[in-house]
């Protein structure tokens, strides 16, 4: 079974017309290199679960080094650690193998997604090798990992092989691997099984998902260590929007120096689908759990809460992350849609006044 998801993953990414790398290997070649860096880092690769005043966590992370250093995101984190440099609070780690362990959370850059946790109890690790900082490069193959929804056992951590698409000097850069809530904070490899990224914005559209690189990283590796706290987490997709690709985007052409000018024209109504609710979901029974709220998106504005359970919108069920999805991206900035949803083991309707994407 393993074999076959990842060569129909492999053979979905060719026939969508992916560009080829240098030195292309045949579909078979690849399969091995894909199942050979599965083998090798899947032990590495672990669910982070923590608690707070808000409900209970979780995300993922990957294992670095023999002594149980773990790479994830910030906001996987943020909410379990202190504000105080060195301060670190505590998760749990959930290994492989289903074990948990005890982690304290390191540093944190808020702005670049990007944190640490160490491992306080046992000795060597399976650890995954890290990428050099400019590995990253468009076109490349890339497998992502984590563990969506949490640490499933009869599961594991499902692979899903893809492309880079999109990389620059900013703090992310993008694939096309499908991850979903949950797979924050988890890892991307290449092909040698190296940690390229950590997933960081999971998006309802896969074009949209960002992961930070490698480099950030490399770049901080000590200040994460030691526990600093640093960075602004509202610039996060403020920053992140620098790499959003720009629908039919133009040069604008010099005027002449003579010509007259003109008021601008008023702007056009936002195009349907460019618009946020905010918030990250998981499956569960009778639709789809709220896991994770944006501050100042139109989901915290409206007033829907963790552990939610969005069973319809306007009238109609939920079935999956998919529905909702699908029913957000057909509306435009300033529509309204009521969200039927179960707290509590009540059903109460909420009307949430979508927003413009930030």
């Amino acid at each position: 079974m393993k074999h076959s998801l990842i060569t129909y993953a492999l053979t979905c990414a060719t026939l969508l017309g992916l560009p080829a790398s240098a030195g292309a290997d045949t579909l078979v070649e690849r399969q091995a290199k894909v199942s050979a860096a599965v083998e090798k880092t899947r032990p590495a690769v672990v669910a982070i679960q923590s608690r707070s005043a808000r409900g209970m966590g979780s995300g993922s992370g990957v294992i670095v080094s023999g002594d149980g250093l773990v790479l994830t995101a910030a906001h996987v984190v943020d909410a379990a650690g202190s504000e105080k440099d060195g301060e670190g609070g505590e998760v749990s780690v959930v290994l492989s193998d289903g074990r948990e362990v005890k982690g304290k959370v390191l540093g944190r850059d808020r702005q670049r997604d990007s944190a640490m946790v160490q491992i306080v109890e046992g000795k060597d690790w399976p650890h995954a090798e890290l990428a050099p900082a400019d590995s990253i490069k468009k076109g490349e193959w890339c497998i992502a990992m984590g563990h969506p929804g949490g640490y499933d056992p009869q599961r594991g951590a499902p692979v899903r092989v893809g492309r880079v698409w999109l990389n620059n000097d900013k703090a992310f850069f993008r694939s096309d691997c499908t991850v979903s809530g949950g797979d924050s904070g988890g890892p991307l490899f290449d092909l040698e099984g190296r940690v390229i990224g950590i997933h960081s914005n999971i998006s309802m559209n896969v074009s949209e998902n960002r992961h930070v690189p490698i480099g950030v990283f490399h770049e901080d590796w000590e200040r994460l260590k030691k526990g600093d706290v640093w960075g602004d987490a509202k610039r996060l997709l403020a920053d992140a929007e620098d790499l959003r690709p720009k629908k039919n985007e133009k040069k604008s052409e010099p005027k002449p120096k003579d010509e007259p000018k003109t008021e601008d024209p008023a702007p056009s109504a936002p195009a349907k689908g460019d618009v946020w609710l905010g918030i990250k979901m998981d499956q569960a029974d009778g639709g789809v759990m709220v896991h994770e709220i944006i501050e100042g998106s139109p989901a915290k504005n409206a007033g829907l809460q963790l552990e939610d359970v969005i069973t319809k919108i306007d009238g109609k069920a939920v079935g999956s992350t998919g529905d909702v999805a699908s029913r957000v991206r057909a509306a435009a900035a300033g529509d309204k849609l009521k969200f039927t949803v179960k707290r509590g083991g009540k059903e109460q309707d909420i009307e949430v006044t979508l927003a413009a994407r930030p």
